[in-house]
């Protein structure tokens, strides 16, 4: 009877199984795209459709940042308060995660510099991805934005 290797924990024990599963060999040295190091890799016989291109998945994980990720849509994206982000990271008034607002960066093109941060920017039409120049309106404070908000609601009633 065969005895099998014992492991530390059933990651390795998994580590393991994959490396030495029949049909298992050795079948491809190639370049990593990120790092430049050689690497050799074991593939099943399935899976010889494509090539290899990283070391590893941290590499894979840092060269897919950015425009080289696949889903990549242009830095663009909606927040989840439904408003639209713009990635740029060069930008004096971007957040930790580089990214500002598209009605604030519509605004400060119009008005022709950079918003501070109290000032608001408010949609007129109440749509949050309607940030066209003509549906934006520039409120000093937060403190005239809620007046305006008050006068808006007392003229509906």
């Amino acid at each position: 009877m065969k005895t099998l290797p014992r492991f530390c924990s059933q990651k390795c024990a998994g580590v393991y199984k994959h490396n030495n599963a029949p049909g298992k060999t050795m079948n491809y040295k190639g370049i990593c795209e990120y790092c430049g190091i050689e690497f050799e890799t074991y593939r099943s016989p399935s899976n010889f459709k494509t090539k290899p291109r990283f070391c590893s998945l941290k590499c894979t994980g840092k060269y897919q940042t950015g425009k080289n990720n696949p889903a990549y849509n242009g830095g663009k994206h909606i927040d989840s308060n439904g408003y639209i982000v713009l990635f740029m990271p060069e930008h004096p008034n971007c957040s930790v995660r580089n990214t500002v607002m598209e009605h604030r960066f519509v605004m400060e093109c119009k008005i022709g510099r950079y918003l501070n941060k109290k000032e608001i920017v408010h949609h007129i039409d109440f749509n949050k991805s309607n940030n066209k120049p003509e549906n934006l309106m520039l409120f000093n404070n937060q403190a005239e934005h809620v007046k305006y908000h008050k006068k808006l609601r007392d003229e509906s009633n």
